[in-house]
Order: structure tokens, then sequence, then C-alpha cells
């Protein structure tokens, strides 16, 4: 008798997420490896590139492309389940990446990615790197995320205690936020999201807190705290948002995902310590593509899990 599908709450509560898989190799899943990744391994030795080792950024296009930032192996890795391909990546114009941590989208194929210790945005079309945003203003890169509509590039700087705003041809619009614990200001921000009106997301980490902007960077409100009870962060994460509006937070020392509504009320929690289905050790960088599948960087179980958030049918 096959086993029950792992979803949370349990019954006879109404599931809200469900265990879709988990990716740690091309193999697990029946992808063929892409020439780069044969090449690479060719020269590497089996087992090196196509095993996720740290993952923390991922990023997908609701289409069956997923690409996961592995600081640990310094490469991109790159899996299209539609397909069944996949492929690894690290050569840019400052040579191999050293740091990948976000990772965004523009909607026309391309992929950026922060690097914190090149300091640099790099643009990837397919495996090749084709622009550097960025400068020496930039002291420690990470969260990232594109406004396709308006074309925006939005990226915490972590040592900065600043988010910086660029067009999509990496001309630097404008920045927000300082150093500080005011409305606005940050204290080693992280993580990034947008919902869908263009509100952005920022997590604001040693704050252990969340904080909302305009699309121009204007404080809108915040919610958070630092605790041990399950309303208040311990070590917040990734940021994601849900097509309905709810806040999705990975906590790494918690091992969970906490899911609250815009005026910080929590809605759900689910995962702890372990290694099984909706189980973290460390859980990073979180992202929802437009189906409202929430893909989380299980860091220290060297994997991606993904999970489908079940929408509850509407009463009239």
């Amino acid at each position: 008798m096959p086993a029950a599908a792992w979803v949370w709450p349990l019954p006879p509560d109404k599931p809200r997420v469900q265990f879709l898989q988990t990716i740690i190799t091309p193999q697990d899943l029946g992808v063929k490896k892409g020439f780069f990744s044969k090449l690479w391994e060719f020269f590497a030795g089996e087992d090196t590139v196509d095993r996720i080792l740290s993952p923390h950024g991922v990023v997908a296009d609701g289409e069956g492309s997923v690409f996961v930032s592995d600081w640990g192996a310094g490469v991109i890795h790159y899996f299209n389940f539609e397909k069944k391909k996949y492929d690894a990546f690290s050569k840019t114009k400052m040579g191999a990446l050293q740091s990948p941590i976000g990772l965004a989208l523009d909607g026309e194929g391309r992929l950026y990615v922060t690097d914190s210790v090149l300091r640099r945005v790099f643009v990837f079309n397919g495996t090749k790197n084709k622009k550097v945003i960025g400068d020496d203003s930039l002291i420690r890169p990470t969260g990232i995320a594109i406004n396709q509509k308006d074309k925006v590039l939005y990226v915490v700087d972590t040592h900065g205690h600043r988010v910086d705003r660029y067009n999509l041809d990496g001309k630097k619009l404008s920045s927000f936020g300082r150093q500080g614990s005011g409305p606005g200001e940050f204290n080693y921000p992280t993580h990034i999201a947008l919902g869908k009106q263009g509100d952005v997301y920022v997590m604001d980490s040693m704050n252990f807190r969340v904080q909302i902007f305009t699309k121009d960077g204007k404080f809108l409100t915040q919610f958070g705290g630092n605790g041990t009870d399950i309303h208040s962060f311990m070590k917040p994460k990734g940021i994601a948002v849900d097509s309905e509006g709810h806040i999705w937070v990975s906590d790494g020392l918690r091992d969970s995902i906490q899911v609250f509504d815009r005026q910080g009320q929590l809605l759900l929690i689910f995962g702890h310590e372990g290694i099984g289905p909706g189980e973290f050790n460390i859980p990073a960088g979180i992202f929802i593509d437009s189906k409202d599948r929430l893909l989380v960087a299980d860091s220290y179980n060297y994997r991606v899990q993904m999970f489908q958030y079940v929408k509850q049918p509407e009463t009239n």
C-alpha cells in the first residue's frame, strides 16, 4: 500500500501545504546532463558538479526550470523537469563564481546572480555571462529580486545595510535604507521578495523583522521581533510572497517555515529539524513560483525541497 502524501496540517484539518519532491542530483529525477556539466565532470571528476552541496538561493520560472545557487560548490545548478535536462555553470567575466547567493529571473530568460565575494551581479543568458552589474560601492550583495513589469532590479547589500535599485541595463536608480533599528533602517538585511503589486519585502535579519516598502523604497510597515515563541524570529533567512499575499519566512534556527499575513499575524508554521519530507536543517533561501509552488534551499540537508501551497476554495 503506497504511503500517504505528506501534507500539513494533518487530518482532520484541511491541508495547506503538500510536499511534492526533493531535488539533490539530476539522476534522482531522470534528468540528462548537459554539455557543460559533462565537460566539467570530465576535468573535475565524478560526483562534483551535479550534486547540490550548499544551496542558498533558488528561483523557478513556473514552467519547469529551476536554478539553485550553490556557494559551497561555487556553481549555479540548472534543472529543467519538463525537458529532462541539467547543467551547472560558474564562469563569469570576472572569473569563476566564488560565493553565488541570490537569484532572480527577468521574464525573458536571463538569470541574475549575486556573488557576495566578487561583489557584483552577474547576468547569464543560458550558461553565458553576458553582463556584470554593480561597482565597488557594493560591499556584500546577497538577496535579489526583479520587478519584471517595471524592469527594475533590487539588490540587497547586507554589509551596506541598504537596498539598491537598478534598471536592467545596470544603471543605478536609487538606494534606500541605512544601518539602524528605526522604520526603513536595516541591520544586516539578507533576502528580498516582491508582491503582486510591486511592494518590496525585505528580511531585516539582525533586526529580526520583515519590512515592507513601496516599489520606490518608501517605508510602509513592519512586523516581527526576536524571540523563541512561534510568532517571532530566531534566525530569519528567506522570504517569499504567494499569489494571495501571504508572506513566507524560513527560520534557520527553528528549522521551519512561518507564514504570515501582511499585518504580521501568524497563519501557519510547519517543519522541524530532520531529514524527511517537510523537515529541514537550516533552511535558507525560498521562492514561490507563479503556480504557488514553494521551493526551499534546505542548506545543511544539501537539497532543495518543493511544496505546493494548497488554496482553500472560495465560499459565497
